[in-house]
């Protein structure tokens, strides 16, 4: 129940996590990781959306184009296209598998 007010409240909040757990009496980590399981994004900081080529690079990949070569056309280094394809994101210096 409290979740789903957390919910509600962070609508209101125009997806401010902080201010909807604020508003709702449950601690930022608890809020950030019930947002974090509902695959929710808070509005924070802009550029948190991921990178910018990723989409493509996925494009690119799903029309058999290889691995090196679409990492060369969005710019970004082997390692990454290879961590993306892994499912792996890097979250400061730690690399975190996803799947």
């Amino acid at each position: 129940m409290l979740r789903e007010r957390f919910f509600e409240a962070l609508e209101r909040e125009d997806g401010s996590i902080t201010a909807a757990a604020r508003a709702v009496g449950v601690s930022r980590n608890t809020a950030y990781g019930w947002a974090r399981q509902a695959g929710v994004r808070g509005r924070g900081k802009p550029g948190t959306s991921g990178h910018p080529g990723r989409a493509g690079y996925e494009r690119l990949r799903a029309a058999g184009v290889r691995r090196r070569d679409a990492a060369a056309q969005v710019g970004v280094h082997e390692r990454t296209a290879q961590d993306w394809d892994q499912g792996i994101r890097q979250i400061g210096h730690p690399r975190l598998h996803d799947r």
